[in-house]
């Protein structure tokens, strides 16, 4: 008798929990063995009961968005996998002023829950006239896994973050609150929640009225520039962080280029495979799964990534993909 899963069935009904679900369905990189529990959640009320019905029975959980930048184990993950299905957004308010008897809005503040799909997000403050993520068309996942990771159209170096007016959080005591942009302490792919291991919610972004065809105008270019760069098939994004601009000056790269994907290609790595995992010949920092790849043949191809690179540059490259059920 599964006396956890018993206890979560009591809690959120019949048929709602799954056993065993296989992660390689639920992932960009299509990459994974079985869940131990598996529930997908659509209102955030739930979301954050199942977050703390996990503390409650003891047991560890994943928070799932769009299943993007991770690597599940060949073993699966033990505990609770949550798929974060909350997927409201609206426009809350605008602000501005009355000028020559003329409504004259300087800003608007968008609301999105953690779930929301961030493609779907960009294209509707797009489409309301409402500047401020439209370098993010393109992007994979969610509003809260963007925020999260504090992701980036590097071509004109904007980030989510810089919209973020505030969020609503989940903490690991189980409690909700509201936070400020400053909060997240936001970096070059990083905010401070990867450290807290706090769980985004909600967001407002404060965005900018614009002119729909000049923000499209910009949204196309992300994209253009988005697919011409990253290789097609199954991935989970960008494998490793960029190098500190030191390492840069002492490496020394041209123009002190920080990308690992130069470093990865310079070592002569593009297309080296193991298992069914290679480098991609397009953008050697993303590794493709091009059938059936196993964890452990990402892993061994990490492992010899970074000794190739660290023998060449003397450089050490840091995971961006986060590694689940090691």
């Amino acid at each position: 008798m599964d006396k956890n899963f018993i206890e979560i069935e009591k809690i959120f009904g019949k048929n709602r929990i799954r056993k065993d679900e296989p992660m390689n369905k639920h992932t960009t990189f299509r990459i994974g063995g079985p869940a131990q529990y598996y529930i997908e959640v659509e209102k955030t009320d739930d979301f954050v009961k199942a977050v703390n019905t996990s503390g409650s029975l003891k047991i560890p959980y994943l928070i799932l968005g769009g299943g993007s930048n991770i690597l599940v184990s060949d073993s699966g993950v033990r505990g609770l996998v949550i798929k974060n299905n909350c997927r409201a957004f609206s426009v809350m308010r605008m602000s501005g002023r009355i000028k020559n008897n003329k409504i004259d809005v300087d800003s608007a503040f968008l609301f999105s829950e953690s779930g929301v799909i961030m493609n779907q997000l960009v294209r509707f403050s797009i489409e309301e006239g409402l500047g401020g993520l439209e370098y993010m068309l393109g992007l994979p996942g969610t509003a809260g896994g963007a925020v999260f990771m504090n992701s980036n159209f590097p071509k004109k170096e904007s980030y989510v973050g810089d919209s973020l007016y505030s969020a609503k959080i989940l903490t690991k005591t189980g409690e909700v609150k509201e936070v400020d942009r400053s909060y997240f302490k936001f970096g070059y792919d990083k905010s401070a929640l990867q450290k807290t291991e706090e769980i985004v919610l909600s967001v407002i972004f404060k965005l900018v009225p614009g002119e729909k065809k000049v923000l499209w105008e910009k949204a196309t270019e992300a994209l253009e520039y988005r697919t011409k760069t990253q290789p097609k098939g199954f991935s989970a994004g960008c494998v490793f962080r960029n190098i500190s601009i030191v390492d840069a000056i002492k490496i020394p790269t041209p123009d002190r280029i920080t990308s690992a994907g130069y470093l990865i290609d310079k070592a002569g790595l593009k297309g080296k495979r193991v298992g069914n995992a290679i480098v991609s010949d397009i953008h050697a920092n993303y590794i493709l799964n091009t059938g059936n790849a196993r964890a452990s043949d990402v892993l061994n191809l990490i492992a010899f990534i970074k000794q190739e690179v660290f023998k060449k540059f003397g450089v050490e490259l840091s995971l961006e993909i986060r590694k689940i059920g090691f």
